[in-house]
C-alpha cells in the first residue's frame, strides 16, 4: 500500500481533478443514507466496487475506516473527515494499491426537495500522480459518467429496498 497525503473536506472543491455524478431519487433522505450506509451491499449497485467494508468500531461518524476493493484490483483504505446524518459524508483516502493518487477525497451531499424528492451528488477529487497527470481530464470525464450511473443505480437499489 502506498501513503496517501490525507486531505480536508474543502479538497473535494480544490483538487486537481474533479468528477461528479448526480442523480434525482424519489425517496427520503432516510432511505437514501440508509443505503450509503450498508458498505457491505455497495457492490450490488456500484459499479467498480468488489468490496466494501468498515474497518473501524464504530463503523460510522468523523474517524471512522472503511476499505473499499475495486474489480480491477486497486484497494483504498479511507477515514471520513465529514459526516452529517443525512445530509453529507466525505472522506479522505490514507492509503492505496497500486499507488496513482498522491490524495483523494470524495464527498456526497444529499439534498431534500421536498416530499419523496432528494438530489444525490458524489464527487470524487483527486490529485494523480505525475504519470497520470496527463489523463486527467479523460479521468474527469470518464469516473464523472461512472458517478453518474452510479447515483441512478443508487436510486434503484433504494427503490428496491421499499
Amino acid at each position: 500500500m502506498a501513503t496517501m497525503t490525507p486531505q480536508e473536506i474543502g479538497f473535494a472543491d480544490t483538487a486537481p481533478v474533479r468528477a461528479e455524478g448526480s442523480a434525482m431519487i424519489a425517496a427520503s433522505p432516510a432511505e437514501i443514507w440508509a443505503v450509503l450506509l450498508d458498505y457491505e451491499a455497495w457492490p450490488t449497485w456500484f459499479l467498480g466496487v468488489k468490496s466494501c467494508r468498515a474497518t473501524s468500531d464504530p463503523a460510522t461518524g468523523v474517524g471512522s475506516t472503511r476499505q473499499v476493493v475495486l474489480h480491477g484490483g486497486s484497494t483504498f483504505q479511507e477515514r471520513f473527515i465529514a459526516w452529517e446524518e443525512e445530509r453529507l459524508w466525505s472522506f479522505t483516502a490514507t492509503e492505496m494499491k497500486p499507488p496513482g493518487f498522491r490524495a483523494l477525497v470524495e464527498r456526497v451531499t444529499i439534498e431534500d426537495l421536498g416530499p419523496r424528492r432528494t438530489k444525490v451528488t458524489y464527487r470524487m477529487a483527486f490529485d494523480p500522480t505525475l504519470p497520470l497527470k496527463p489523463l486527467g481530464p479523460v479521468l474527469q470525464r470518464v469516473l464523472s459518467r461512472t458517478l453518474t450511473k452510479a447515483m441512478k443505480s443508487l436510486a434503484s437499489e433504494v427503490a428496491g429496498r421499499r
